[in-house]
Order: C-alpha cells, then sequence, then structure tokens
C-alpha cells in the first residue's frame, strides 16, 4: 500500500480530504432545485445537457483516445448505471419540491446502508466492525434529523418517500462507479454516464410531452450553475475520488452531506431544525468522523 500511495500525485494522496469539495457542492441542489421553476424532467434534462457538454470539450481533444480498450459490456455498465442516475434524479427533485430540505436530504443520505450491504455481502469484502459502527453512528444522526421534521402528512409523504428512494438508488449508482472506476479514467466514465443520463432524460420530455423551451432566463442560468456546480464538482468529483478511497467511505460522506443541506436551509429559506435535528446533526458528523479513522481501505486505481 505505501508503494501505491507514493506513486500518487498531490490531489490524489489527499481524495479523502478532498471529498468534503463534491459534499458541499452536491448539497447546494437543494437551493438550485427550490429556485427553479421548470418541472423535474426538464431541470434533468437541461442539467444533463449542460454537463455532456462541459464534460465533452477534454472528450474530443483527446481524452476519446481512453476509449480504444472498452469493452461492449463495459459500455453497457456505464449506460445502466446512467439510468440509475436518470431515475435517482427524478426521485430527488420530487422529495425536495414535497417535503422540507432536512427530510429530503437525510432520507436520501441513507445510501450507506445500500453500499455497506453490498461491500459486505455481494463483493465478499471485509468489513471493520469500527467501520460498521461509524456508518451506524451517522445514519443515526440522520434517523434523529428525520425525526425531529414531523412531516408525515399530505404531500409530506410522497417527498419522503421519493427522498428514501433516491437514496437507495445514489448507493446502487455509487457501487457502480466505484466498479468502473478500477477500469477506466474518471472523464471517461463520467462522460458516458451523463451522456446516457442525458439521453433517458431526452426520451422522457418526448413522452411526457414536456416543451423543450419558454422558461424563464433565470432557470436557463441556474440549469446551467447546477450543472457546473453539483454535476460538476460534485457528482463527477464524487466518481474521481472513488479511484483513490472506497465507495463506502465516499458514501458516508456524500450521507452526511444532509447537514450541508440543513445549513443552506436555514440561510435560504429560513427553515429552522428543531432541537432534535441539531441533535441529529451532531451525531452524524461524529459518526463521519470515527469512520474516517477507522477506515483505509485503497481501491485498484485507473489513472
Amino acid at each position: 500500500m505505501d508503494d501505491q500511495i507514493r506513486e500518487l500525485n498531490l490531489f490524489q494522496r489527499n481524495a479523502r480530504k478532498l471529498v468534503i469539495v463534491p459534499m458541499m457542492a452536491g448539497a447546494s441542489s437543494v437551493v438550485f432545485i427550490r429556485f427553479i421553476q421548470a418541472s423535474p424532467i426538464a431541470l434533468g434534462f437541461f442539467r444533463l445537457g449542460f454537463s455532456v457538454l462541459l464534460f465533452g470539450i477534454p472528450i474530443v481533444f483527446g481524452g476519446y483516445k481512453e476509449y480504444k480498450g472498452i469493452t461492449r459490456k463495459d459500455f453497457l455498465f456505464c449506460v445502466l448505471s446512467g439510468f440509475i442516475l436518470f431515475v435517482h434524479f427524478i426521485c430527488w427533485f420530487y422529495a425536495v419540491n414535497n417535503t422540507s430540505v432536512a427530510s429530503a436530504a437525510v432520507l436520501c443520505s441513507l445510501h450507506p446502508f445500500v453500499v455497506l450491504f453490498a461491500t459486505y455481502v455481494i463483493f465478499k469484502k471485509k468489513v471493520s466492525i469500527k467501520a460498521v459502527i461509524g456508518v451506524i453512528i451517522a445514519l443515526t444522526g440522520g434517523a434523529l434529523v428525520a425525526t425531529g421534521n414531523q412531516t408525515l402528512e399530505g404531500n409530506f409523504i410522497f417527498g419522503d418517500i421519493a427522498g428514501f428512494s433516491a437514496g437507495v438508488l445514489f448507493g446502487i449508482y455509487f457501487l457502480m462507479g466505484r466498479t468502473m472506476r478500477e477500469k477506466m479514467p474518471t472523464l471517461n466514465y463520467v462522460f458516458i454516464v451523463f451522456s446516457s443520463c442525458f439521453v433517458f432524460f431526452a426520451i422522457a420530455m418526448f413522452v411526457t410531452a414536456t416543451p423543450f423551451t419558454g422558461y424563464r432566463t433565470e432557470d436557463y442560468v441556474l440549469m446551467f450553475l447546477i450543472a457546473v456546480v453539483c454535476q460538476g464538482l460534485a457528482h463527477a468529483m464524487y466518481n474521481w475520488c472513488m479511484g483513490y478511497a472506497s465507495s463506502l467511505y465516499v458514501s458516508v460522506f456524500a450521507s452526511v452531506q444532509s447537514v450541508a443541506s440543513i445549513f443552506y436551509g436555514i440561510i435560504v429559506f429560513n427553515e429552522i431544525p428543531v432541537i432534535l435535528q441539531w441533535i441529529g446533526a451532531a451525531v452524524a458528523v461524529a459518526g463521519l468522523l470515527y469512520y474516517n479513522f477507522n477506515s483505509q481501505e485503497m481501491p485498484k486505481i485507473k489513472k
């Protein structure tokens, strides 16, 4: 492991610390989604459309060479990952618009359970007891936040179910990303995934007869910004981090992203959490720190 670490550059060696960047960037999505008046399908279409354009530039200028060794099986696996991301986005957009920021963020943050289960049961990899304890502590904090929200009535039930579904799908997305990051560079992987996700949103636009034009200028600007901040600095960077840190580690950080979302909700929407939610946020951070000190897995790397 020491030889592997010495081969990495400064950013790669500090991937476990840099994961805080996509965590904060991803948390800001609740703000963009609340302000954008376009439908969830239109939002996803333009968000992924702008993302494909941004990531397509380096692909055109040389990145395409890395695709020479990709197999048909791996390509289809990336497309499937794009479909999972597509359904995740639909659930997440509806959750943010139909329940509180705290509830949506915390329920979506339950994905480490999916990653932990698959890591041990499906991939047959050893998971330390201390790492499990850290995940349980972090998710217990998340549960306290959700309990303090007390929103199980009216449309909030639909929003909460959508938030939980988004979390399960995000866990699957993380696992698929970790698998492919051992085979291809980040840029090439995310370009296929984002392009596939964009195609699925385009199909959904036609099927649901969602208009392609007629949105506010502010919406177009915000959808471009959410592509740069949440798709580039969050999703793409999460996938990059999984090349140098375990998927469970990255997933736990993404889980505690809910705490940052709550703070955004306070600052922008004046959604003040109750005492129980503050306690839950503190417990979640404690679990993350405990896990951080007790998990040192280094994945196989495709530079």
